[in-house]
């Protein structure tokens, strides 16, 4: 358990790690759960695109001809609609890895439409001589942001917007504002690379954060595993002792009872809950005490370790008679669902056991 629980932690990637190295299992996981997180992003993209056409169109409408506004706003909901449709559509096929895999690959298509629309604002601007007008720059930087924050799962998709959406954007600035405008248009291009940088980070981010999960994932199904083992190995050994009719008896580290059997109780009289809690020093006979300690020592040397205990008294209760009893003691401290020393044995029959209650006594 120890060694597997040691190779799956070994397998976790560091912070700083890139993914390399990766299994298909693990390869595609990623790229499932990353097409999974675009899924999830998508309805805040498409309402952030349709919100924002109507902020553009309402503070543009002075400036702007109409007709041209409107066909341009018409683009950006109809695109909006679109995308609506195909997150629809693919929420009502579930959210499988084939069908995630697919919407991923049109949600790119999309993204892409939708910057080259809004990349289209800067040149209709240009045209009515409204380029320097700071709308312009700060709704498509806001769009920009907006993708990496909906789309950052993925650095294709967040790229498939940015550069149609800024790229208009700078070479309009560089052509048409004048002295200012090569200046503008390279703090465009520095602010593009900058989300590009920042996208790519982000889908890394998600990445390690997607293997990690799978790693818990398996370390959690070998806890889980060995748990069930271990529950069931304790549920044999409780059905065995239960049906022997050797004594069995668990010993704390403490020298407390834990277990006893239920054979116990025909052998010393008392049910076996009171035997629970008790003491070696109060079951053991004293004149006993000193070999069963010493037995237990030479136990305790090594994890299994099976000591023959040829003889020894004992009692259920305080009033009781002792019982002769010969067995063994076990070292099972470090045994899940055990974790003690274990005296399994019977009861001594004929004159042996009677010399032995006698020399106790």
């Amino acid at each position: 358990m120890i060694a597997e629980l040691q190779t799956a932690i070994s397998q976790v990637p560091s912070k700083k790690a890139r993914l390399k190295g990766l299994t298909q299992v693990e390869s595609v996981r990623i790229k499932v759960e990353r097409a999974a997180l675009l899924f999830r992003g998508a309805p805040v993209a498409i309402v952030a695109s349709a919100v924002n056409g109507v902020i553009a169109t309402a503070i543009a409408w002075t400036s702007i001809d109409h007709t041209i506004l409107l066909s341009w706003f018409g683009a950006i909901m109809a695109i909006a609609m679109l995308r609506a449709g195909l997150w629809l559509r693919f929420r009502m096929g579930g959210m499988s890895a084939r069908n995630m895999s697919r919407f991923a690959r049109l949600h790119v298509f999309f993204m892409a439409l939708n910057g080259a629309v809004w990349g289209a604002l800067a040149p209709i601007f240009a045209m009515h001589g409204v380029v320097g007008h700071a709308f312009l720059a700060f709704v498509i930087a806001g769009m920009t942001a907006a993708s990496i924050v909906s789309a950052g799962a993925s650095w294709r998709a967040v790229l498939a917007f940015n550069i149609p959406a800024l790229t208009p954007l700078a070479a309009t600035y560089a052509l048409t504002a004048g002295t200012n405008g090569a200046a503008i248009a390279a703090v465009v291009v520095f602010y593009g690379i900058a989300t590009a940088y920042l996208a790519l980070a982000t889908q890394r981010m998600i990445d390690r954060s997607i293997l990690l999960h799978t790693k818990n994932d398996k370390l959690l199904s070998v806890l889980r595993r060995r748990v069930d083992d271990t529950h069931t190995a304790e549920q044999r050994f409780r059905a065995l002792v239960e049906s022997s009719l050797d004594v069995t008896i668990i010993f704390s580290p403490e020298g407390k009872v834990i277990y006893a059997s239920p054979s116990a109780e025909k052998s010393f009289g008392v049910p076996t809950g009171l035997l629970l809690g008790k003491t070696t020093k109060q079951l053991v006979h004293p004149d006993d005490m000193q070999l069963f300690r010493a037995v237990g020592e030479k136990a305790l040397s090594q994890l299994g370790e099976v000591k023959p205990l040829p003889h020894v008294c004992m009692r259920g209760s305080d009033d009781g008679d002792y019982v002769a009893l010969g067995g063994r003691l076990t070292n099972m401290l470090y045994v899940p669902g055990v974790e003690g020393f274990v005296f399994s044995g019977g009861r001594l029959e004929g004159d042996g056991a009677a010399r032995h209650i006698h020399a106790a006594e």
